[in-house]
């Protein structure tokens, strides 16, 4: 008994544009780190767009890497099938995550918009 491939219609250049992405994510991760000292001089320099950008950036890395495992899963390309389920995982919590921030920071928009001056 073998297993007969499926042919897919699958957008290669669609694969390619998510492995660029997380190359790209990889290589700011990488770049924009702070050294050590750096985030003791000024802890409270990142505004809340950025940190809520960076929330954002997260969670599309975190689901490209989830694509991209169950796009090689679907093709037999991984080797360890384990990992696409923790990353999967790991893209289901970054994505409540950033909903759940989203909700508190709308919450706490509408009560400050309903305080009376």
């Amino acid at each position: 008994m073998f297993i007969v491939p499926i042919n897919s219609s699958i957008d290669v250049s669609k694969m390619n544009s998510l492995i660029s992405r997380i190359e790209k994510a990889g290589e700011m991760g990488e770049a924009g780190a702070l050294a050590p000292g750096a985030q003791e001089s000024a802890p409270y320099q990142s505004s809340f767009r950025t940190v809520f950008e960076g929330l954002i950036n997260d969670v599309e890395q975190t689901e490209a890497i989830a694509e991209l495992d169950s796009y090689n899963l679907s093709i037999g390309a991984l080797e360890d099938p384990h990992t696409a389920l923790i990353n999967a995982a790991k893209a289901e919590l970054t994505l409540s995550t950033m909903v759940q921030i989203r909700n508190k920071v709308l919450d706490a928009y509408s009560e400050i918009m309903r305080i009376n001056l």
